[in-house]
């Protein structure tokens, strides 16, 4: 179908696109809070009922890769459903996509496994576009969207980072062979070139050395990175690093060849980054698409009816030829006349009786938005580890070094107290008060992080500033209500007995463990 809208949705706006033909003929932002709901139904008015395929542009997804016994049909579709369960039990969006099978003597099938793990993030877009009238196709990850641009921009590198500065943050996906291995959303690239130079080495050295801990890429070995670069601001910050030194080969891939290669119109470029994906989401829908069943369901019934439209019209003109071939090989046999006759009626027959068995209309948009109503008042009445973890998530993103062993939570009486027992903290572990009083049952959540240094050759300094830090940026969630680092590398209570050592060999190193307590604000 060449008529469809696009969208890409981010925490903080989401671009959205009218394709019409062979190109998008329009394109506009909108905040992603109410204000940007209430005047997106006026860009969809210019739409009319075309098929929506939407992109998800956030820290909170997930990727796994694993092996399942080869399989095929029933008992295939039986093996993905409960890894599926077992993996992502809190969201519906979810994908399995085939890799292939590995090369042992098992020959066994590999899969990738990605899910949006904050449904909330598109929801009300989706209510929004099936009040319009719009089917949903798709949805898809930004990561996934990448794959379809390395050949089109000449990317060849066998290992190659693509960094791409979209609304949302700096977006670091690496492919190796041409196949997708990791993606990470950071902070926002700074205006100040100065600045921006320094958050981009430094992202990329923490991205690379998060690459090495999984066996993606050595140290030793020179690392393309390709930067999309749509105003041309990022050439000179990317010849720098290069000449640095650190293994970095960057180059970037100007305005002209984005324009060019992805034949995108320049004033749509200048709306947004998102808008390259956006086109590569047109042309070539990803393999690996999250949307569920129940929000594809009208997407799926106009195929059906698509599909009877040109079975209906092959039997309609196999019968204008029978009755044509019939009169023209005999004037005047009216018994031949009147059965090409009942054959034609039989055809129609048969048409009315297929049509009978289409399923219903999709619900009225008044039953969808008392869904919507009873969904969220559901919502307001439980509480899940979720939020907690997708805090420490947060937290944990920029710090590869930080290796998590277990994290208790409770949604429990407050009683004034934080969780764990604390501990001296020392200059630079950072806190926040508890602020307010719990919610309405006098109920908090609360949870221990514990977690350890890797690698760790002796030096607790080094340990101890990285849990710092950790600990900071818990601290600056706007969720969260008190921080307190309940046990460090290095015991430093000055009441204590010295434990520990200097040693920096990895043999002698020991173990750099802490457990950080966080206690969440009320209604969290």
């Amino acid at each position: 179908m060449a008529n469809k809208i696009l969208l890409c949705i981010s925490p903080s706006q989401t671009v959205a696109a009218h394709w019409r033909g062979n190109g998008i003929v329009r394109c506009e932002t909108f905040a992603n809070d109410e204000s940007g709901l209430e005047s997106f139904p006026e860009f969809l008015k210019s739409t009319g009922n075309a098929l929506a395929y939407i992109a998800a542009d956030t820290v909170e997804e997930d990727y796994r890769f694993d092996t399942l016994p080869h399989a095929t049909g029933a008992d295939r579709t039986s093996l993905l459903d409960r890894k599926i369960r077992q993996y992502y039990r809190s969201t519906r969006f979810v994908s399995a996509l085939s890799r292939g099978r590995g090369g042992d003597k098992r020959r066994d099938d590999r899969y990738l496994f990605s899910a949006l793990t904050n449904p909330g993030l598109i929801d009300p877009w989706i209510t929004a576009i099936a009040q319009h009238g719009s089917p949903v196709a798709g949805v898809y990850l930004v990561s996934m969207l990448t794959a379809a641009l390395l050949p089109k921009l000449g990317i060849t590198a066998p290992r190659v980072l693509i960094a791409a500065p979209h609304s949302s943050g700096l977006r670091l996906t690496f492919y190796k062979d041409g196949e997708f291995y990791s993606s990470r959303l950071t902070r926002p690239v700074p205006k100040d070139p100065k600045d921006a130079a320094q958050m981009l080495f430094t992202e990329l050295s923490n991205t690379r050395m998060y690459l090495s801990t999984l066996d993606l890429d050595s140290m030793d070995e020179s690392l393309s990175v390709a930067f999309l670069d749509r105003d041309e601001s990022l050439a000179g910050i990317a010849a720098q690093i290069t000449a640095d030194g650190h293994g970095l080969d960057c180059s970037t891939i100007d305005r002209a060849t984005l324009t060019q290669r992805l034949r995108i119109d320049p004033r749509h470029l200048d709306t947004a980054l998102e808008t390259v994906y956006l086109h590569s989401m047109a042309a070539s829908p990803p393999a690996a698409n999250l949307a569920p069943a129940t929000v594809t369901a009208g997407h799926r019934l106009l195929q059906r009816k698509h599909a009877l439209y040109l079975a209906s019209a092959a039997v309609g003109a196999a019968g204008a030829l029978w009755t044509g071939y019939n009169f023209w090989r005999v004037h005047d046999a009216s018994q031949e006349t009147a059965d090409a006759a009942r054959r034609t009626a039989a055809a129609q027959s048969q048409y009315k009786e297929i049509t009978r068995t289409f399923p219903a209309a999709p619900t009225s948009s008044e039953n969808l938005i008392k869904a919507v109503e009873i969904y969220k008042q559901v919502v307001k009445s439980v509480r899940s580890p979720q939020p907690f973890m997708q805090i420490v998530s947060r937290a944990m993103d920029a710090q590869p070094e930080i290796f998590l062993q277990e994290i208790s939570w409770q949604y429990a009486q407050d009683r004034g107290e934080s969780t764990g027992t604390p501990a001296p903290t020392p200059a630079g572990a950072s806190a926040k008060p508890t602020a307010g009083p719990a919610d309405s049952q006098g109920l908090r959540q609360s949870g221990v992080i514990s977690g350890e240094i890797r690698p760790f050759q002796g030096d607790y300094r080094a340990a101890i500033d990285a849990v710092n830090r950790m600990a900071d940026r818990l601290a600056k969630d706007p969720a969260v209500a008190e921080v307190k680092v309940t046990k460090f590398p290095l015991n430093v209570n000055s009441e204590l007995a010295l434990t520990g050592n200097t040693r920096d060999t990895a043999e002698q190193a020991g173990v750099a463990d802490f457990k950080i307590a966080v206690t969440l604000k009320p209604n969290a």
